[in-house]
């Protein structure tokens, strides 16, 4: 098994958080928006609200894993490819 650097623990963090995360922030907004937007039938609402709440959650999940990484540990389940 390769060694893992700490450059590479920190470049996977910066993605974790920057683009991982932030597109999950984008898709809580979408979902959001959608589940406010009266024009959807209260099912695609109802939908909405559960996919950002969903999304919010990976977010938290992406920066709680960068969080680890930055501190010099692999998180439970991480994969480097």
């Amino acid at each position: 098994m390769a060694r893992i650097t700490r450059a590479r623990m920190n470049a996977e963090a910066d993605y974790l958080e920057n683009v991982a995360a932030a597109r999950s922030d984008r898709a809580a907004v979408s979902g959001d928006q959608a589940a406010a937007n009266p024009t959807n039938s209260s099912h695609t609402q109802a939908c909405a609200a559960r996919a950002a709440e969903s999304a919010r959650g990976h977010a938290a999940d992406y920066r709680a894993m960068a969080a680890e990484l930055r501190a010099g540990e692999i998180p439970e389940g991480f994969r480097f490819e």
